[in-house]
């Protein structure tokens, strides 16, 4: 039913009396619009509210009120709100889409026409003179007027027929009801027109009755012929054209000029922009290796000085060769050892205290898991969940706990405080492990009271630190806390556990070495660790370099191939040293800083076999070429195609990889960069706080600075000189010691 009614319905009149008389004799007409483009319009007074709209369409329809919803510009009306605060059209309409609640129920809009009928008869009161009179009036059903055309009537039967076109009902009119209310329907069309008319003028000569002074008068005098060749000769009209075409032309030149210029001024600013960018990248490289090789962190920092001491040992061990030999060589090459064994020991040493200090960030990980809010992304719309529930609370409790019974700068007063705050919070627990814990915190705040230094005390603080952090872990007796952390690590584990034949372990796959050459997991990261016979100390910190460099270029090209994105740095190093030899196809380049690995064919995508091994400033030339034939020999060619066959068969994965995981990104929003994923809000606009409790919301200013002190706190539990080694990674390098 697609046309617009105006339906009357009953009021509440007990909700009327509450309202003031203005507000009831002012209405407000309400379209409502539902999803199968129907509409159905009515009128309500401006106090009525949005509930009881629902129940009075509840009636019309003859359906549920909970049913029945209302929205108003794609948004949901609560159910408090009147009609007069809202802001009708021009023509005093309000538009609201009607929908369904239940998506199993449809609102049956055909029912409110069931029980129309028009009357016949009506009654009329009509005031005059103070005097109200009832007057009947007849109602005439004229809907439709059929006009008659023409037809005959049956001289028997007296039965009249009518043409065919007067059975259809009346013709379309001129113009249609769509446009009477259009604004061309109400605006008269004015139009200007010129004509030529005869106009005679009158004029005056001098006659006996009239005089007329001749002082202003003119004598004209005809000039000489002038044919049409001479006057287009006067013109000039072709040389006036020619002049403008002159100028425009220079003007579009001009015009062309200037952008030309823009442009390159900008390509010009690009490229020192980027060159600017490779030296600071260049310089952050080695600043970040010197920080590397003085405060080692990770397995790959501990990989780069073992490969500094190999090449230190091998260059010592030609130098003495060639240099000594008898006796002296014997007494060379004893100093050389004792100087291998004392820098080695210096290397454990810093791996020893690196294991400490990834002890305690273990620990704060621990809590960091427990205490943070439970986040995902939603399907609907991508938004972005967070969710405090009464365990992650409840775990910032337990971490606020512990540090203060970690803190070693507490006072006595204070660490007996916090030592009764543990107790009473194991008054609940009937483990062995708490009342191990409560007998040493009695025995300590026995000797903290007979004047013990605390000193002496180390021993058993730590034993009780040790004892709350294995309590807090127990699952049996933490309330629930690590629930969600062993759900997931379960899941984790569960389905990524792969065997390490060489440890006899089960593993994560994250603890194996993954690269595009490998077809099947073998050995796990511990295990090549401690067996550097097959694989040698390798320092893949240039090689990692490389790889982010051919990313970049990449991502800046638009590249559509995922090859560049699957290789690890540990192809590229096989790559350049087993592939190209490490040095640079032309010039014979062999420092590793300075070789690029770029495309060899413009128009394919980066692949080892589709790449070359250049310097920077080669690599810079080479990209500016068009066709490799007219640069290159052909020898340099075959040998180029040799180095490719090579690649490919080593990577014979690789192009299989490629064609996984393009199909596997394929629909997913978080790789399309045109997706409703990137144009949504940002995150923070559009994240969801679902609190456990009502005493979640009354608390958030406490919590926020629960949690600001919480990170504070944490930084102060870490060694000073561990802060000062701690700096900014790459978040494709974050990577465990182990």
């Amino acid at each position: 039913m697609d046309s617009e009614l105006s339906l009357g319905c009953d009021f509440n009149f007990d909700f009327v009396q509450k309202a003031s008389a203005e507000n009831v004799l002012d209405k407000i007409t309400v379209k409502f619009y539902t999803t199968d483009a129907k509409v159905f319009t009515q009128s309500f007074p401006s106090f009525y509210n949005m509930e009881f709209i629902c129940r009075n369409l509840a009636k019309l329809f003859n359906c549920p009120p909970d049913v029945i919803g209302l929205l108003y510009r794609e948004e949901h009306i609560p159910t408090e709100t009147r009609l007069d605060q809202f802001e009708p059209d021009k023509f005093g309409i309000l538009e609201f889409k009607l929908i369904s609640t239940d998506r199993d129920f449809k609102i049956p809009i055909e029912n409110a026409y069931k029980n129309l009928t028009v009357p016949d008869i009506i009654t009329v009161q009509v005031e005059k003179d103070n005097v109200v009179s009832e007057i009947v009036v007849e109602i005439d059903n004229k809907a439709i007027e059929k006009p008659f055309l023409g037809g005959y009537r049956d001289a028997e039967t007296g039965i009249q027929y009518h043409h065919g076109y007067t059975q259809t009902g009346p013709p379309k009119p001129k113009v249609p009801p769509e446009m009477k209310n259009h604004r061309d329907t109400q605006t008269y069309y004015t139009r200007n027109r010129r004509t030529e008319r005869e106009y005679a003028t009158a004029t005056q000569v001098s006659t006996k009755g009239i005089y007329l002074p001749s002082v202003c008068d003119k004598i004209l005098t005809a000039g000489p012929y002038e044919t049409a060749e001479e006057r287009e000769k006067r013109l000039d009209v072709e040389g006036k054209v020619r002049t403008i075409q002159r100028y425009f032309r220079a003007w579009k030149i001009k015009k062309r000029l200037k952008e030309l210029s823009a442009e390159f001024h900008k390509r010009m600013r690009l490229e020192q922009e980027r060159d600017e960018q490779e030296r600071k990248d260049d310089e952050e490289r080695k600043k970040h290796d010197l920080v590397r090789k003085v405060f080692p962190m990770r397995s790959e920092d501990f990989a780069m000085l073992y490969n500094m001491v190999d090449r230190w040992k091998k260059s010592e061990i030609d130098r003495i060769v060639s240099m000594s030999c008898g006796a002296a060589k014997i007494a060379e090459f004893y100093l050389l050892l004792e100087k291998e064994i004392e820098i080695l020991q210096s290397i454990d040493r810093l791996r020893s205290k690196v294991k400490k200090d990834l002890e305690v960030k273990k620990v704060i990980d621990f809590f960091q898991a427990i205490g943070n809010p439970i986040e995902w992304d939603s399907d609907y719309k991508h938004i972005h969940i967070s969710m405090d529930t009464l365990e992650t609370q409840k775990g910032r409790e337990y971490f606020d706990l512990y540090q203060r019974l970690c803190n070693k700068y507490l006072k006595k007063d204070e660490r007996l405080e916090i030592y009764a705050n543990i107790k009473q919070y194991l008054n609940t627990h009937n483990c062995s492990e708490s009342q191990e814990i409560v007998a040493l915190i009695d025995r300590v705040c026995e000797l903290i009271a007979r004047g013990m230094s605390s000193n002496y005390l180390t021993g058993l603080q730590k034993r009780i630190e040790a004892l709350v952090l294995h309590h807090f872990k127990l699952q049996d007796c933490n309330e629930g806390v690590t629930n969600h952390a062993m759900k997931m690590r379960k899941e984790h584990m569960t389905k990524n556990l792969i065997y390490c034949p060489s440890c006899q372990k089960l593993k994560p796959i994250e603890a194996f070495t993954i690269h595009a050459r490998l077809d099947k997991l073998k050995t796990c990261t511990t295990c090549k660790w401690l067996d550097k016979a097959d694989e040698p100390w390798v320092d893949l910190a240039p090689y990692k370099f490389t790889l982010r460099q051919i990313r970049n270029y990449e991502r800046l090209h638009q590249g559509k191939s995922s090859i560049a994105f699957i290789m690890q740095d540990r192809d590229v190093h096989f790559l350049v040293t087993y592939i190209w030899h490490g040095h640079s196809a032309l010039s014979e380049c062999n420092d590793v800083y300075q070789l690029r690995l770029v495309r060899w064919q413009q128009s394919a995508e980066w692949a080892p076999w589709n790449c070359i091994l250049l310097t920077v400033e080669e690599a810079k030339e080479h990209l500016r070429v068009q066709s490799l034939e007219d640069v290159y020999e052909k020898e340099f060619l075959d040998h180029i195609f040799n180095k490719h066959a090579l690649a490919k068969k080593q990577f014979k994965h690789l192009a299989s990889y490629d064609r996984h995981f393009t199909e596997f990104a394929k629909g997913d929003p978080k790789l399309d960069e045109n997706s409703d994923y990137y144009n949504k809000p940002n995150k923070h606009e559009c994240d969801i706080e679902i609190p456990s409790n009502e005493a979640s919301e009354h608390n958030e200013e406490t919590d926020q600075s629960r949690d600001s002190q919480m990170i504070d706190e944490q930084i102060d539990i870490v060694d000073e000189k561990i802060r000062q080694r701690i700096y900014e990674q790459d978040d494709d390098e974050d990577e465990d010691y182990e």
